[in-house]
C-alpha cells in the first residue's frame, strides 16, 4: 500500500476527490455505443449496491435452496459492491474492447495499482485490499452476487436505454455466465421485456 504516513483527514479527502471524480466519469461503452448523454460510474455503483442487497436478501430469505453453505454477509456484499469500481476513478471506466486489446491481467494490475494509491493511507487500507481481491477473483458467494448484480445493472440499463431509440445495444446482453440462478431468472425477465 502507498502513503501510510498520510493524515486520516488527508486520506479521507482522498477518498471524497475520488468519489467525486466516479460521478462525472461516463460508462465508456456507453459512449461508444451512441449514448449521451449516459450514466456515470458512480450512477452504475449505486445501481449495483441497491441491488446487491436486493438480491443477498432475497437468496438469504432460502439460503440453502440457492445452494448456499451459510446466509450471505449482507454487509460484506455491500463493501464489495460499493469498493467494486472504486479503482476507475484513476484508471477510467475502460470498455470491453479495450480490455481485449490490453489484456484482463494488464488491466487487473492498472486497478490494483490504482486502489492502492487511493485507498492506501486509510487505516483499513488492507482490508479493502483483500475485499477487492475477493471481488476480483470472484473468491467468496457475496462476491459472486455483487458480481451478479453488477452485470445485472448494465443490462437493465441496456434495457432502458434501447427502450429510450438506441439500437446498438446487443454487446451488453450476450456472454453472461451466472453464479445464482436467481440473477439468471431475472436477467430472462429482462431479455424477455426487451423482445
Amino acid at each position: 500500500m502507498h502513503e501510510r504516513n498520510k493524515s486520516p483527514l488527508s486520506a479521507l479527502l482522498t477518498i471524497l476527490e475520488h468519489a467525486c471524480v466516479l460521478k462525472r466519469l461516463p460508462r465508456a461503452g456507453w459512449l461508444l455505443n451512441g449514448v449521451v448523454p449516459c450514466e456515470s460510474v458512480a450512477d452504475h455503483t449505486t445501481g449495483v449496491a441497491l441491488l446487491t442487497l436486493a438480491l443477498a436478501d432475497a437468496l438469504n430469505a432460502d439460503w440453502q435452496a440457492h445452494g448456499l453453505e451459510r446466509p450471505l454477509d449482507t454487509g460484506r456484499a455491500l463493501r464489495l459492491a460499493v469498493l467494486h469500481d472504486f479503482a476507475e476513478s484513476r484508471v477510467t471506466d475502460l470498455p470491453k474492447r479495450s480490455t481485449l486489446l490490453l489484456g484482463a491481467e494488464a488491466k487487473r494490475r492498472a486497478e490494483e495499482e490504482a486502489f492502492s494509491i487511493i485507498l492506501g493511507a486509510l487505516p483499513a487500507a488492507n482490508d479493502y485490499a483483500t475485499l477487492w481481491q475477493e471481488y476480483i477473483n470472484e473468491a467468496s458467494p457475496e462476491a459472486r452476487v455483487v458480481h451478479d448484480a453488477d452485470t445485472l445493472e448494465m443490462v437493465h440499463q441496456a434495457l432502458l436505454y434501447e427502450r429510450a431509440g438506441h439500437r446498438t445495444l446487443d454487446e451488453f446482453w450476450q456472454g453472461h455466465r451466472w453464479h445464482y440462478r436467481l440473477c439468471e431468472q431475472l436477467f430472462d425477465v429482462l431479455r424477455n421485456a426487451r423482445a
